[in-house]
């Protein structure tokens, strides 16, 4: 087995806890090359993501013919449903990888990263065995609930599909523990929406509509092949377990572990609040007309909002080595550094929407949509802030601070949903677009200040533009796309 060059890690040296190699071939690597491979790690993620995204797209616009409305709309129900059935089976075991993983490297790994596998691994198959029978019990009844009865037969197809989703994030969070961005970024982005285009594409060669059975096996057939993927691409770690010029911390026991992904699952949870409660509560408040408006812009705004998910993509497990091994100066560089490179994206995301948002969303969407670039103007202040903010709650997260990490979410998720309350009656979809604006930014200043008095780091963008430019120097001087030669 061999690593990639993404998966070479990142020498790291735990203070009066030497490795096999203190001074020698594994300190080679330089700071140089290090940030090349971050970088290089977010621009793969960045580019794997937006074309996901395009992806997606285009998979809906074959979906539209190949099979009529209500199979389309059953289609989608299950959909949503996997999405929140996997994120109850995985109870943030995928943060919990991304904690314990990065520091179960070094002298040692070999089987501090055993044992911590074999874990995470059970407490997986113990939360399958507790959540999967109520649910064959319960689906049917809750599919009438949601007015598809249809989908009360489905439950094979939702149970699999769930399975095979969360059994994809905690492999997938285990690989970016060791860097393997290379595999990581395609097998979540590119490879299933790939799967799944070519398989509508197939079925657009076929006369006829096909029922949403034929559509929802495209989608369990993808997740089936991805978690094939993802099943090979484990034995990639191998290399990395021991390479690191640290001693391997012992992995945490069941019960430490399954308190970190609880907390962490619960705040996954207390996050879709945030984020699906806003068109609920417009649909309440306001007529349907108002919430196609809405709906428009919250759309046209995922394409801002992913921009702070490559920081994300690469943060959480430098985060977790570098408190480990007491770093934190690097740790606050590091923070500040890819906060900075993320706000300039955002902040010319948000200039261009200022610019020809307005124009694009009449010729996309209609002269009846152009409502929709007020809102969404609104809506990118609070995404611009949350780039700035850095990653403070994934530096929470990796330094045990996962309780306050979940309270100060549950507690952004009460503010969103009662200042929706409150504004959307009066100012429609520019109240809900205030309202998650001025959350998220009370949530990220709570974040940023909770980092700083626990951690003592800052994760806030740099304000100084010398510093700006030095973050530029640093894009320029690593070469994310260096010649062949």
């Amino acid at each position: 087995m061999q690593a990639t060059s993404e998966g070479l890690p990142v020498p790291l040296q735990a203070p009066g806890v030497p490795g096999p190699d203190p001074g020698g071939a594994a300190r080679q690597e330089t700071d140089h090359q290090t940030r090349a491979r971050l970088l290089r790690g977010g621009a793969l993620f960045g580019l794997c993501q937006f074309t996901g995204m395009a992806l997606g797209f285009l998979s809906g616009m074959v979906l539209v013919r190949v099979a009529e409305k209500p199979a389309v709309a059953s289609y989608m129900l299950l959909q949503q449903a996997v999405m929140a059935l996997g994120m109850a089976l995985q109870l943030g075991l995928g943060a919990a990888a991304l904690r314990f993983a990065p520091i179960s490297r070094g002298a040692g790994g070999e089987r501090a990263t055993a044992i911590l596998r074999r874990r995470l691994l059970a407490l997986q198959l113990f939360l399958w065995g507790v959540v999967v029978p109520p649910l064959v019990v319960a689906w049917p009844w809750i599919a009438r609930r949601l007015s598809a009865p249809e989908l009360g037969k489905a439950t094979g197809f939702l149970i699999a599909a769930a399975v095979l989703s969360s059994f994809g994030n905690l492999v997938d969070s285990y690989l970016r523990a060791f860097r393997l961005y290379g595999l990581s970024a395609p097998l979540t982005h590119l490879l299933p929406r790939a799967l799944i285009l070519g398989g509508f594409l197939l079925l657009l060669a076929m006369p006829g509509q096909e029922p949403w059975e034929v559509i929802a096996s495209v989608y369990v057939g993808a997740l089936i092949a991805n978690a094939i993927g993802y099943a090979f691409a484990l034995l990639r770690t191998t290399p990395g377990e021991s390479s690191e010029p640290r001693t391997a911390s012992s992995p945490p026991g069941y019960r430490e572990i399954l308190g970190t992904s609880t907390a962490m699952g619960l705040r996954s949870a207390a996050s879709v609040l945030f984020v699906a409660s806003s068109l609920w509560v417009l649909s309440w408040a306001r007529p349907h007309d108002e919430v196609a408006v809405y709906g428009v812009a919250a759309t046209l705004l995922q394409v801002m909002a992913a921009i702070p998910s490559i920081a994300n993509f690469i943060l959480p497990q430098e985060f977790s080595v570098l408190f480990a091994d007491g770093r934190k100066a690097e740790m606050e560089r590091l923070a500040r550094t890819a906060a900075t490179l993320v706000a300039m994206l955002s902040l010319g995301s948000l200039l261009a929407l200022l610019l020809v948002g307005r124009p694009l969303i009449r010729l996309a969407y209609g002269p009846s949509y152009v409502g929709a670039w007020g809102i969404l103007l609104v809506l990118a202040v609070g995404s611009f802030w949350d780039s700035a903010s850095g990653g403070a709650g994934f530096a929470l997260q990796m330094a045990g601070h996962h309780v306050r990490l979940l309270l100060l979410t549950v507690g952004g998720a009460t503010l969103n949903v009662a200042l929706s309350l409150l504004l959307a009656p009066v100012w429609g979809g520019y109240g809900i677009a205030a309202a998650t604006t001025v959350t998220l930014i009370a949530l990220n200043m709570a974040m940023v200040k909770s980092a700083r008095t626990l951690l003592g780091i800052r994760t806030f963008v740099y304000t100084q533009p010398s510093q700006w430019r030095h973050a530029l120097a640093l894009v320029r001087e690593s070469k994310l796309f260096p010649r062949k030669t």
